[in-house]
């Protein structure tokens, strides 16, 4: 009976030792959102190799499919490491917030590729890999790691406000593709972010 082998990108959001030399870790995956994966061997150094599951990296991975929501990681290629973002405290405490809030928010096989390629666009600019002048702020980020979660859920109120309703069409489309944020004033990100802040509550999804 052959295994079906399936690879997905993955965002590792957490990461538990298992073992002398393993790994449980859970991620977001654009194919499979909530993603769980047992990485054998994950935590070994060598002279030729290091370890490459880390916190907010960016994986290849090739698992085998099976009915456990545990999932058995064969192959894992780097591809983006977010290793600076250590040296910047708040952007990584601010991180590991967005981290938490995906982890206790997210589905297992609902697919968010939406969201996935938001944080993967907030995570390039809290670790300072973005040209400085096209460098997202904090607040920012929060806005736009919001705003493509409620959206791809569909918790966005709808706005009678054509303009306020493109706008944040706007947000959802830089957070995917990386590209340059709406103009708008510096303080009008602020208010935004903490209307976001009130939609999430008033859903009842969990902050951590």
């Amino acid at each position: 009976m052959s295994v079906e082998i399936t690879s997905t990108p993955v965002i590792v959001l957490s990461k538990t030792p298992y073992r002398e030399s393993s790994l449980i870790v859970v991620g977001i995956s654009p194919d499979y959102g909530r993603i769980s994966l047992m990485c054998s061997g994950a935590r070994k150094i060598s002279g030729t190799s290091y370890v490459t599951v880390d916190l907010f990296r960016e994986l290849s991975v090739e698992f085998t499919e099976s009915r456990s929501t545990l999932k058995n990681a064969r192959e894992i290629e780097i591809l983006s490491t977010n290793d600076k973002l250590p040296e910047y405290p708040a952007h990584f405490r601010l991180a590991g917030k967005m981290a938490a809030f995906l982890l206790a928010n997210i589905k297992d096989d609902l697919p968010l590729p939406y969201t996935y390629d938001s944080f993967s666009s907030v995570l390039s600019h809290l670790s300072c890999s973005t040209p400085e002048e096209q460098r997202w702020t904090p607040v920012q980020c929060a806005v736009v790691l919001k705003t493509a979660f409620l959206c791809e859920n569909g918790l966005l109120p709808q706005s009678s406000d054509e303009r306020s309703a493109d706008f944040l069409e706007n947000v959802v489309a830089a957070g995917i593709d990386n590209s340059a944020l709406p103009k708008c004033p510096a303080d009008y990100w602020a208010k935004l972010n903490e209307w976001l802040g009130n939609v999430i509550d008033i859903n009842g999804l969990r902050k951590q």
